[in-house]
């Protein structure tokens, strides 16, 4: 709560989540803009060498939260394949005692924070799984990517790099290290 209540460490934060998502360091100089610009540019050629490796005609993310069935399989795969990476992200953000709402980069809702550290995985996880499994052409693409995550998160492990993960975005490293 007290990194998130003044705007300097509430953008120290922002930039050390946006650094750690990046392969490559960011210059300081960059406003947070510009950074966010940057991260949408990341984001969409991750859908796009997805889209390219898996063989999937790939439109844009659209989705519309009232009416599930109205998306195409790999937007209803995404969603699916986030949604178990929000539960995973927001058990390990209260088990640490965080608040959940409390957001760098996302604020206004009841799971900013949650959120916040997802986007820390999704090029890694859930995008991959959710491409992948719409390739396959799956009856039930929602069990599948339920099912493609639980091993995609294990095998990442998931569970045991988050908590280390958060408390290095907020600074906190030596408090988390086993």
């Amino acid at each position: 709560a007290a990194l998130v209540s003044t705007e300097e460490s509430r953008l120290s934060v922002a930039w050390r989540m946006y650094r750690f998502r990046f392969n490559e360091p960011v210059p300081e100089v960059v406003s947070l803009e510009s950074i966010r610009g940057m991260e949408g540019l990341r984001v969409r050629k991750a859908y796009a060498d997805a889209a390219q490796k898996y063989g999937i005609d790939w439109k844009g993310r659209h989705y519309e939260q009232g009416n599930w069935n109205a998306a195409d399989p790999i937007n209803r795969a995404l969603s699916a394949a986030n949604a178990c990476l929000y539960g995973v992200c927001h058990a390990a953000i209260l088990s640490a005692g965080y608040s959940p709402g409390l957001g760098f980069i996302h604020t206004g809702k009841m799971l900013s924070f949650v959120y916040d550290v997802a986007d820390l995985y999704k090029t890694a996880l859930t995008i991959p799984v959710a491409f992948q499994v719409t390739s396959e052409n799956q009856g039930d693409i929602e069990r599948a990517v339920r099912m493609r995550c639980r091993n995609a998160f294990y095998e990442f492990k998931l569970m045991e790099r988050v908590i280390p993960d958060i408390a290095e975005v907020l600074g906190e490293l030596r408090r988390w290290k086993w």
